[in-house]
């Protein structure tokens, strides 16, 4: 889609369009700075997802433990092989008595906070789940509910075990994804524990075993406390999830947060009557195509209110 604009004079238009690649690019001045601005996110941005070996760990955790394994759908706990074959146990049925696993879980978490873009910030794991997938154990392509309070992203550990198949694939869109494979390619699946971490709105999938069992420990990345608890001098924000209403832009991730950060600190660096006041809103473009060859175009914005505005 092209941008257009009644004006002859391109100095006072916000966005040029170029029609070769029918895209419209910013002319505006102000429009030019705000670009330069967020261009810089782009250095600060955390990884969507990554993973490998995690030599932090000890190879023998002290694992110690006390039916079907379930997935969620809003908060409800159903039971459906199609979707999910495996064997989990509960958080509070599980126990790590080696203290070299606590130690370096905290050097891991360490790791996350700086890879996803919160150096600095004591992200917490919380350990979700134990979880066995034998042959034929798989779960199809989903995202991640919201398991605790400032969950911004997960984390599967594998420790060493022996098994074939069961890879997890992150999808980034329709045409990008990202294969985990716990040290199989490599095979040092068997002898060290690896790991993988993607934000909890990601879709995943984990691929079939095909032999042997995959054991894995799946935790909740969250904000600290403190942090979940901040109420930012912000105008109000509006969010389709839950989280983002309850932390405002403490809850944004990846490319969204550092740009809003960009756009922060510029923000304070001008005069009192020049601050920016930021909103976080949910934008709709629909096309409609009618017989009679009129196309109807409708561009809707929600606000925190979820009152809509044209």
């Amino acid at each position: 889609m092209s941008a257009s604009s009644s004006s002859s004079d391109d100095n006072n238009n916000e966005y040029n369009s170029d029609e070769a690649a029918d895209v419209p690019t910013p002319s505006g001045v102000a429009c030019l700075q705000i670009n330069k601005v967020l261009a810089r996110a782009e250095e600060t941005a955390g990884e969507f997802t990554f993973g490998g070996q995690a030599d932090m760990l000890p190879v023998a955790p002290g694992l110690f433990v006390d039916g079907k394994s379930p997935f969620g759908r809003k908060h409800e706990t159903l039971i459906d092989e199609n979707v999910r074959k495996g064997w989990q146990l509960e958080s509070g049925r599980v126990e790590f008595k080696n203290p070299l696993w606590h130690s370096g879980m905290e050097k891991l978490s360490t790791t996350i906070a700086n890879r996803l873009g919160y150096e600095g910030t004591p992200l917490q794991c919380v350990l979700y789940k134990l979880l066995v997938y034998g042959e034929g154990g798989h779960f199809t392509k989903h995202k991640d509910t919201e398991k605790e309070d400032g969950m911004i992203a997960t984390l599967v550990l594998q420790p060493p075990n022996l098994h074939e198949g069961g890879d997890l694939v992150v999808y980034r869109d329709t045409t990008t994804e990202y294969r985990h494979d716990f040290g199989k390619k490599d095979a040092t699946a068997a002898y060290l524990p690896h790991y993988a971490v993607h934000y909890a709105d990601a879709e995943h999938a984990l691929e079939n075993v095909t032999k042997g069992y995959r054991l894995a420990l799946v935790y909740s990345i969250c904000l600290p406390r403190t942090v979940r608890q901040l109420r930012r001098n912000h105008c109000q924000s509006l969010s389709e999830e839950k989280s983002i209403e309850e932390l405002g832009s403490g809850a944004l991730k990846g490319i969204d947060r550092a740009r809003f950060h960009a756009l922060e600190e510029a923000s304070n660096a001008v005069m009192t009557d020049k601050k920016l006041c930021f909103y976080i809103a949910q934008l709709s473009h629909e096309i409609e195509f009618r017989d009679d060859n009129i196309d109807m175009v409708f561009v809707r914005w929600w606000s925190t209110l979820e009152s809509q505005h044209l």
